[in-house]
């Protein structure tokens, strides 16, 4: 899934002079092109989303093999409905070699990261995904993607991605759709970079006019990430300024418009951005009518002032009050931002921040480091973070920030476990933050080629999701944005909160809670498996649809690891009907009454277990031992 509880591996040896192999891995494991199958786990794939939810997987083929394509016509239930077209994308991963790790626990060598679509879901163009071929010995991943759109019935759904040329074997697909939604704009605020001329000098054009082309091109960056529910601060980089000081909000409207009205053509209908910054070059001393063209237009509320990044290092402290005030005198609805924690504003006598952003290092830091222990408390009750290059250990930063071996924290960084790509929503949650921050991305496109080196700051990727989409490159008409899986990562991450808020929301918060903070306890501790993200997913799905009056059943396979026992080995599946695991494989059953009980005291029915020996334990005390192990 995110409950995916996917598998497997078979030998395919049609049309290939030498066996390779095709299995199935959950979407949060890179597999590295080193990483071999487990021979013994079947070729099926597994996953559970809600409506309106991503959910992915990845295909492996294990070579040798040559000329290897994959096509996916989508799933059905069998009774009319159906999930295709743009809805289901295949990608190819692309791999870049890293030869500076990232921190303490990155790695030098080849990672995925890239992913190159057969039909881009912006242009809906045929791309150079396909086909593609592998090494003796190698792997290469195909990232399987399907979104359940809106309205989707719940249920099962069923398919096939046929993989075909050098190997060929079909890979059935079965996802069960959720009888509740998340919302298409996000609930978890996010403020992301993307430089004025970042899409500009990633595509080879180092003066960028800001001509009509230009200005799409950045429109589809915005659009691929709002489909990752991430928002893009500045969806156009100003307002055109006329000879006469008055803002013409012409060219603003047509290509920023959409995304803050809610109108754009993303596939997660309907959504809208969550942030949108004043033009950093007319704040403090021309407000050019952004607060006025923002209130005419409904837009208030995602409006912000960028008052002072790190300060003292962009600004000095004796800044940031004029600002603050020139911001709330511009319009009261205008809220201000500065990134820093609130012991170091009162110190230097800053007041008057609406929105604290500190950095996730000084939330909580390490015992012994600065900031030790939760400063949660510290902060407004609404409050953002950020994290930075300060996950891994900064290089060429500061002498107070560069350092080396850094481990634990979420982060950005390529050659870093997925799961710790996707930690920080959990975190986000389990630290009652309202949104996060992030200063670009796009940072490789200045610095070089992004397909080939994305080190910057100590950090392989740090502040780069996107990779310039040539047509050179990839193919196709359409210059567009290749979208990482870091990205993706993030996506599920940001899905991953919507089911801890929602559940919250219907009364479940502890429960939830107790699922969050148990499988990512510190902001120091942002590492975990897939399988136990899969059976966090499961059991806070087990929540919402008995608060609602939506008992569900939700199965899955039990999860066979591939990367020598980091990806782990168990699942938990949450229930509240009759069946709690398929018996078939190895699972147990428990009566609706006892689920409906013990959802009711914080409880559900799950199953875990280590490679195929699953065993049932109530809710209720998983709860209790992450606990004792979040305070361990």
């Amino acid at each position: 899934m995110k409950t995916i509880t996917l598998i497997a591996a078979l030998l395919a040896t049609a049309g290939t002079a030498s066996a390779a192999q095709v299995w199935v891995a959950p979407a949060a494991q890179k597999i590295r092109p080193s990483v071999q199958a487990d021979a013994s786990a079947p070729t099926s794939a597994s996953l559970a989303a809600a409506q309106n939810e991503f959910e992915a997987f990845q295909i492996v083929v294990t070579g040798q093999a040559t000329g290897v394509s994959m096509a996916f016509e989508g799933v059905s239930d069998g009774a009319g409905h159906s999930i295709t077209g743009r809805e289901v994308t295949l990608y190819r991963e692309a791999i870049i070699n890293v030869t500076r790790q990232s921190g303490g626990d990155g790695a030098t060598g080849q990672w995925p990261d890239a992913l190159v679509p057969d039909v881009d879901p912006i242009a809906g163009e045929k791309r150079n995904a396909f086909p593609f071929n592998v090494a003796a010995g190698q792997s290469i991943a195909v990232f399987v993607d399907i979104h359940a759109p809106a309205g989707t019935p719940a249920g099962t759904y069923t398919g096939v991605v046929h993989v075909t040329g050098g190997v060929t074997i079909d890979v059935p697909v079965k996802l069960t759709v959720w009888d509740f939604a998340v919302p298409s704009t996000s609930t978890l605020k996010t403020a992301y970079g993307l430089a004025w001329n970042g899409p500009c000098m990633g595509h080879g054009d180092s003066g960028c006019t800001g001509g009509a082309a230009d200005l799409a091109l950045r429109a589809r960056y915005v659009q691929s990430a709002l489909d990752n529910h991430v928002s893009i601060h500045s969806p156009y980089y100003t307002a055109t300024i006329t000879s006469s000081g008055t803002a013409d909000w012409t060219a603003f409207d047509q290509y920023a418009g959409p995304f803050l009205d809610g109108t754009a053509n993303t596939r997660l209908q309907g959504a809208k951005l969550t942030s949108a910054v004043v033009d950093g070059a007319q704040t403090w001393t021309q407000d050019n009518g952004w607060s006025q063209h923002f209130a005419a237009k409904g837009w208030s509320p995602v409006l912000f002032d960028y008052a002072c990044d790190e300060p003292p290092l962009t600004c000095a402290w004796s800044d940031i009050n004029p600002r603050i005030s020139y911001a709330h005198g511009s319009s009261p609805q205008v809220q201000t931002l500065v990134t820093t924690t609130s012991q170091s504003a009162k110190q230097n006598g800053v007041s008057g921040i609406d929105i604290y952003t500190p950095v996730v290092n000084f939330v909580e830091g390490k015992p012994g480091a600065s900031f030790a222990g939760n400063q949660r408390s510290n902060y407004p009750a609404s409050m953002w973070w950020y994290q930075s290059c300060m996950s891994y250990g900064c290089a060429g930063v500061s002498s107070s920030l560069d350092s080396s071996g850094e481990t634990g924290w979420p982060t950005m960084a390529i050659d870093a476990d997925a799961t710790r790509n996707r930690s920080m929503e959990w975190l986000s949650f389990v630290y009652n933050v309202q949104g996060e921050l992030y200063y670009e991305t796009t940072q490789a496109f200045f610095t070089g080629d992004a397909w080939t080196n994305q080190y910057n700051f100590g950090g392989n990727g740090d502040g780069t999701l996107f990779y310039p989409g040539t047509t050179a490159k990839i193919g196709g008409k359409t210059e567009i944005p290749v979208e990482s899986l870091r990205l993706k990562m993030i996506r599920d991450g940001m899905e991953d909160y919507e089911l801890l808020n929602l559940a919250k929301t219907l009364g479940a918060g502890d429960q939830a809670m107790a699922i969050a903070s148990g499988l990512f306890p510190k902001t120091y501790q942002a590492t975990a498996t897939p399988a136990a993200i899969d059976s966090a997913r499961a059991e806070l799905a087990a929540l919402i649809l008995h608060a609602m009056g939506k008992d569900q059943t939700t199965t899955t396979t039990p999860p066979v690891a591939t990367d020598g026992g980091t990806t782990g080995t168990g699942t938990t599946t949450a229930c509240t009907t009759t069946a709690c695991a398929d018996p078939a494989a190895g699972g147990t059953t428990t009566s609706n009454a006892t689920v409906a009980a013990a959802s009711a005291g914080g409880g559900g029915c799950s199953s875990g277990g280590v490679q195929q020996v699953w065993m049932a334990i109530p809710l209720l005390a998983l709860f209790a031992l992450r606990k004792r192990r979040a305070t361990a």
